[in-house]
């Protein structure tokens, strides 16, 4: 059976979307994508998905940080990011498999207890990050990004990779976004950083827990991400089914047990003389 990979999508008026190549990338990847409203129930969403993905969308409230909105934050989204960050903590919780994508990678970090820039331009130096997707194709590779070599990410990705060292390995990304991790999340480990330092991916020191800042869906090197994740997902599938059948044949064996023992009891009980009779 495949894995079935939850995304939270964001919604309007009229409907629950997301991005099509989202969709496209797990079910060539072999999952089963499913789209969540936000106001899903989070421990349903955690309950029914062998693996989360997390995509793109509006900022993150900067009070789920404790820090007030900047002048500089954009659009938000405060239910959606409550439904994320809960079903973030819930599936880290339960090891199931998480990957996030530009605001996903934002959430995910968030919701392990870490931080973000309202906006990348309050660091000094920092390159053009936030280009404009209505402008620029997101085909495009409009930056680099170095991916420390002792990391998942880069094994999952090092057939596409240029090879810098033996610590780093390099690989050219798009680029659409305005707020960047400041403060890493608890569990979490930066693996990815821009030429102005600004970290560009994050994963978790164990299990597959991934975020990219790029658009990955858009990038053919990137299909072997989405597959790793798919894989995850369909190993913690085969796992859960494995334990649920052997709880099913403990079930069973007590429940034939419990018979064998009461079957025992009664013919014990038929057998004995009755005292009764003179």
């Amino acid at each position: 059976m495949k894995p079935v990979i939850g995304i939270i999508g964001g919604k309007d008026d009229c409907s629950v979307f997301t991005g099509r190549l989202h969709v496209l990338r797990i079910i060539e990847a072999g999952g089963v994508p499913v789209v969540f409203s936000p106001d899903t129930d989070p421990e349903d969403i955690v309950e029914v998905s062998d693996g989360i993905l997390l995509t793109e969308g509006p900022d993150v409230h900067p009070r789920f940080y404790n820090e007030d909105p900047s002048p500089s934050l954009g659009a938000v989204d405060v239910e959606r990011d409550e439904t994320e960050i809960e079903v973030v903590r819930l599936a880290a919780g339960e090891n199931v498999p998480l990957l996030g994508i530009g605001r996903g990678m934002h959430v995910i970090n968030v919701a392990l207890g870490g931080t973000l820039y309202q906006d990348i331009y309050d660091i000094p130096k920092a390159i053009k990050h936030d280009w404009d997707p209505d402008l620029v194709s997101p085909v495009q590779r409009l930056h680099t990004v170095r991916i420390k070599t002792d990391s998942l990410l880069y094994e999952i990705l090092k057939g596409e990779l240029s090879i810098e060292s033996t610590n780093e390995a390099r690989i050219a990304v798009n680029s659409f976004h305005h707020q960047a991790v400041k403060r890493v999340g608890e569990g979490l480990k930066q693996v990815a950083f821009a030429v102005d330092g600004l970290i560009e991916a994050i994963e978790g020191k164990e299990g597959f827990l991934i975020g990219v800042q790029w658009w990955a869906e858009f990038l053919p090197e990137m299909k072997s991400l989405y597959r790793a994740f798919v894989e995850a997902a369909g190993r913690r599938h085969d796992e859960a089914q494995e334990t649920l059948r052997k709880v099913i044949e403990a079930e069973v064996r007590g429940d034939i047990r419990e018979q064998g023992e009461s079957r025992h009891s009664s013919e014990t009980s038929d057998s004995l003389p009755d005292t009764n009779q003179t």
